[in-house]
């Protein structure tokens, strides 16, 4: 029977942070850790979307964000495959997928979006984040999602411990996996614990 294991991201503009884990506190065990690319090399497809749709008229704006869109998609889905395919051939399945939420929603009229610079960033931050959620949905995965500044106290609420018992033994991940082993790497670890639980 295969074993338990969850993902955890955290998004940037164009990547995400990857890490895949099992377990449980006191017995971490990282199994992924990459940077994936949401938008392909060499793609004519700009890393700033909606920061480049605004300087464009507005038939233009909608037809380069609907080509980032379609591209981020097909990059998480490619990214998540490979992911889970390793997972299954170490005999393990993807219980869960912890994945950042945003804190304000985006309008869907896009011109009132590209007037607003603050709009413009979330707007890049939910397209990416959509491309993940996409194609986790496409492999039928469960979802958890929540604020970035809240998954520290809601990974360790949920294994019943406290968020600095949990916090140690994530920096502490770094003798076992090497460098790099940063905030990146760290929160989603922390997004793959919540989800994990």
């Amino acid at each position: 029977m295969a074993s338990p294991a969850a993902l955890g991201f955290r998004l940037h503009t164009g990547w995400a942070a990857l890490v895949a884990v099992a377990g449980g506190p006191g017995r971490l065990e990282v199994l992924v850790r990459r940077r994936v690319e949401l938008l392909p090399p060499g793609t004519s497809v700009p890393r700033f979307v909606y920061h480049k749709a605004a300087e464009l008229p507005a038939s233009q704006a909608a037809t380069v964000i609907q080509e980032a869109e379609t591209a981020s998609l097909e990059a998480a889905r490619c990214a998540l495959k490979d992911v889970l395919d390793y997972l299954c051939s170490l005999s393990l399945v993807v219980k869960g997928v912890g994945i950042p939420c945003g804190s304000r929603p985006v309008p869907t009229d896009l011109s009132a979006v590209l007037r607003s610079h603050p709009l413009i960033h979330t707007a890049e931050g939910a397209l990416f984040q959509q491309a993940i959620v996409s194609a986790c949905k496409e492999h039928k995965l469960s979802m958890m999602a929540v604020r970035e500044r809240e998954v520290w106290q809601s990974a360790a609420t949920a294994w019943h411990m406290k968020e600095a018992g949990l916090r140690k033994q994530v920096d502490g991940m770094r003798k076992t996996v090497g460098a790099p082993w940063g905030t990146d790497q760290k929160t989603a670890m922390a997004f793959a614990v919540l989800a994990l639980r």
